[in-house]
């Protein structure tokens, strides 16, 4: 009967074919169970197998006679025997004999393979393990519906694996266990041809879903610092196993690249081997479905193993880094040139002709006259006011006169000279006010920075330079710092402020260049072949609002002169200039700044505004409009003939507007002369370019009238005929220069409220005292050193004499005349300076006695 069994189990007819020589009666009582398991297994065989097997065993006497049921067929064993009997006992056999059996399926392409911890996919496709379990239950995606598979096959569970790119089926099945692996088999096969049917391609992927058994066990982690990788690492825990093995093993899950196992001679341990697959889904399936697998009692350990990738081009590069560094360095200036140039060239344009800014347009022009400055007097009220700051004759001369030259092409540059506080640059704002085209660069602005970095931000925002990355500066000069310790020689990459000053500017240049007028502009024309005609030149045929203007305010402020800006600009000047390309106006209160301009432009003269301080008149009527008629108006009088007319002084007093205004404002003015002119204290003192007694002599002079002469002063004792102090007492604003045919003439206050100023610091007895005693022990000793200058010329000439009879040592006669008037020269002089010091000896002394006295008191 055993025998039977087993001869039964290896039919393979359908039970379709076998059911049709079974009679319909035995063919009802069959279960469910038992139709499904014939379905499967009774399958590539006739009927007639069945019948022979029978009828051998019968003559070899091995069925029993309580057994003959068991014969193939009705007509071949005899009517009392039915063979449809005889099978359904054998059925009832079978089904007690299966034993329910679990394994697992893989399946790819279920999410996207996690390449890092940046890829956004993994966070976009994320489905639940509910959501997939329903998903695979309904027999619609990735399996069958369950009752379309054999071997009772019921769905367990299922584990996704995200990180992965695919998820494990668990799912249970019966069968005998002798035929378990062709179950199994049977079951792949079923779960291919749906997938096959269906042609399931996620989005994320190109290629379709695919399954495949799990036949190791898989070590399912969670390592956050693992990820996936097309090279795979089997270690062997036991003997090393063939790269024939090994390639039977990993083959069905992808096309390998190459498969290398550990030599011999290597004693490391543990042995493994290398298997590149050529896409990293077919490593992810291989890891999850053969991990743990036994083969010839060697049990595999599979990990993601991460390639170093290397070329011969980045080899090449780090075996020549003193060439590739430079090379790398022009390649980000190329890629900066063609991606940012052109957009910071955009900016530039836009900032310079006001494309962004909606005051410059006429619908909103229109709209501020008709509602806010209706209703905001306040506002009109100052605008009238400014005005009237502009409206003295003076002014407007001057004004026409610079709208006449930024009317013609450029040829030169426009100087604005003026003291600090004259107005110059609400001057120059109501010149170029309907210009189209103009940048104004505020020099004390970005000098008043805190750092480097921050004069270069300060630069870009006022041209519109943008992007700018001035972090890169610090970050370059690490890099070539690096470079300079480990190759010897800097990378190249060195960028200072100087540099990204100079890029700034070139780009404002090549802006400016490309929206200048064509017609005045040099710009290169395309070449016109002519057939020996004459071609007449172009006619300059422009629209002067349409120049470029460029405003250099504050340019060389009087306490900067030495930084590298003011070379930038003046260059950037003159390539304007001689291209034609824009008027450059020069708004300075230092007269020193026409020196190193002329170095720069020295072929051509420049246009010279000169902005004064406002007449005594206007000075007057200015203050009257805005105090009306409530105040003391001679009061005010007399009080702004003494301020003078500096358009800085007059807001302030105005802004006051009350008795003890003139006084607040001369007491902060004797507070600035102190400091600037005579220092703090004594390490001030000794930065200060000129002695505090120089100072002191001048306004001392100034404060008895209101000029010196600049001869005068120089030639004096206490300057020696060395004006450099004077030229610095001009360029920090204490004193003012008027000239005469370009040459020096008179010397003024500052600026006219230091007359005053000058007056009470005179006034002051022991201030006074004190400077004077200094004054006076300097022409001391300066007499005393003549005196001796003398006394040694003297001593000299009397080493000519003999002694003994007082005769001339050379020819033996007596003394020449002209060594005796010579002897009478000195000895005038020497009793003039005697006098002298004698003066200034009695004035020390009773100086002396006056300080101290002052000093106890």
């Amino acid at each position: 009967m055993f025998q039977v069994m087993r001869r039964v189990s290896t039919l393979h007819t359908p039970l379709t074919c076998f059911h049709n020589d079974i009679n319909l009666r035995y063919r009802r009582q069959v279960s469910t169970t038992a139709d499904l398991y014939f379905n499967c297994y009774v399958k590539r065989r006739i009927t007639q197998n069945l019948v022979q097997e029978t009828r051998i065993l019968k003559n070899q006497e091995q069925i029993f006679p309580r057994s003959r049921r068991f014969y193939a067929t009705t007509t071949e064993v005899g009517p009392k025997y039915n063979t449809a009997t005889s099978v359904w006992h054998i059925f009832q056999y079978l089904i007690r004999s299966l034993t329910t059996h679990h394994a697992r399926l893989f399946f790819d392409n279920v999410y996207p393979v996690k390449v890092g911890f940046f890829d956004l996919r993994y966070y976009i496709v994320r489905p639940s393990k509910e959501g997939l379990e329903e998903k695979v239950k309904s027999g619609k995606k990735w399996l069958p519906p369950e009752k379309d598979l054999p071997y009772d096959f019921k769905v367990t569970g299922v584990e996704p694996r995200r990180r992965e790119g695919g998820m494990f089926v668990n799912f249970s099945f019966k069968t005998d266990p002798a035929w378990k692996t062709q179950a199994l088999e049977d079951i792949r096969e079923h779960v291919e041809r749906h997938l096959e049917n269906k042609h399931h391609v996620p989005w994320f992927s190109i290629s379709e879903a695919r399954a495949f058994l799990v036949k190791g066990e898989p070590f399912i982690e969670d390592l956050a610092s693992r990820y996936p990788a097309s090279r795979l690492r089997v270690e062997f825990q036991g003997p090393d196993v063939t790269t024939e093995s090994l390639y039977n093993i990993f083959r069905p899950y992808g096309r390998i690249r190459d498969i290398n196992v550990l030599p011999p001679s290597v004693k490391d341990l543990p042995r493994y081997a290398t298997i590149q697959y050529n896409v990293m889904r077919a490593a992810t399936s291989a890891k999850n479905c053969v991990h743990g697998k036994v083969v010839d009692g060697t049990r595999l350990s599979i990990l993601y193993d991460r390639p170093i990738k290397t070329n011969l081009f980045t080899d090449w590069m780090a075996k020549h880094p003193r060439i590739a560094i430079p090379l790398i360095a022009a390649l980000i200036a190329g890629i900066t040139y063609i991606i940012f140039d052109p957009i910071r060239k955009f900016f530039i344009v836009s900032k310079a002709t006001q494309r962004f800014n909606l005051q410059e347009y006429p619908l909103y022009q229109w709209l501020r006259r008709e509602t806010i400055d209706r209703l905001w007097t306040k506002r009109k009220a100052e605008e009238e006011e400014g005005a009237l700051a502009d409206s003295w004759s003076e002014r407007q001369e001057e004004e026409m006169k610079l709208q006449i030259w930024l009317k013609e092409p450029p040829e030169t540059f426009i100087v604005l000279l003026g003291p600090r506080g004259s107005g110059k640059t609400a001057f120059i704002n109501r010149v170029i006010e309907n210009k189209k085209t103009k940048v104004v660069i505020k020099c004390d602005d970005i000098l008043n920075s805190r750092d480097e970095n921050e004069v270069v931000l300060k630069l870009a925002k006022q041209v519109g330079y943008f992007p700018v990355f001035a972090f890169l500066v610090a970050m370059s000069n690490i890099i070539d710092s690096l470079a300079t310790i480990t190759l010897g020689q800097k990378a190249g990459f060195t960028s200072t402020t100087d540099t990204e000053i100079k890029k700034i500017l070139d780009e404002l240049a090549i802006a400016l260049h490309d929206i200048a007028p064509e017609s005045i502009a040099k710009k290169p024309r395309p070449k016109e072949k002519n057939k020996g005609l004459h071609v007449s030149p172009i006619v300059e045929e422009f629209d002067p609002d349409e120049i470029p203007v460029v405003v250099i305010d504050s340019y060389m402020t009087k306490d900067k002169e030495k930084h590298d800006l003011w070379d930038h600009l003046a260059k950037l000047a003159v390539l304007l200039v001689e291209n034609r390309v824009a008027h450059v106006i020069f708004v300075t209160s230092n007269i020193g700044a026409i020196k190193p301009l002329s170095k720069v432009l020295p072929t051509k003269t420049f246009n010279y505004v000169v902005l004064s301080d406002a007449p005594p008149d206007r000075a007057i009527n200015l203050v009257k409009r805005h105090i009306g008629d409530a105040a003391n108006i001679e009061k005010i009088e007399e009080s702004v003939r003494t301020l003078g007319g500096r358009l800085t002084d007059l807001e302030i007093f105005i802004s006051k507007i009350r008795g003890e205004a003139l006084n607040d404002l001369i007491a902060k003015s004797i507070v600035e002369i102190h400091k600037y002119a005579f220092g703090d204290d004594a390490e001030d003192a000794k930065s200060i370019p000129w002695k505090g007694i120089q100072f002191w002599i001048i306004m001392k002079s100034l404060a008895r009238g209101e000029t010196v002469s600049y001869n005068t002063m120089k030639f004096s004792p206490i300057f020696n005929k060395d004006d450099t102090p004077l030229k610095a007492m001009e360029q920090a604003e204490l004193i003012t220069i008027t000239q005469i045919n370009g040459r020096p003439n008179l010397i003024r206050p500052g600026k006219p409220l230091y007359q005053a100023a000058f007056e009470q610091i005179a006034s002051d007895k022991v201030f006074a005292d004190t400077m004077e005693l200094q004054t006076y022990e300097y022409l001391l000793s300066f007499e005393t050193a003549k005196i001796h200058k003398y006394e040694s010329e003297l001593a000299s000439l009397g080493q000519l004499l003999v002694k003994q009879d007082g005769k001339w040592i050379f020819g033996g006669g007596n003394v020449p005349s002209e060594v005796q008037d010579r002897v009478k020269f000195l000895l005038s002089l020497l009793h003039k300076k005697h006098v002298l010091t004698e003066n200034y000896q009695t004035r020390v002394s009773a100086l002396k006695k006056q300080v101290a006295a002052a000093g106890s008191s």
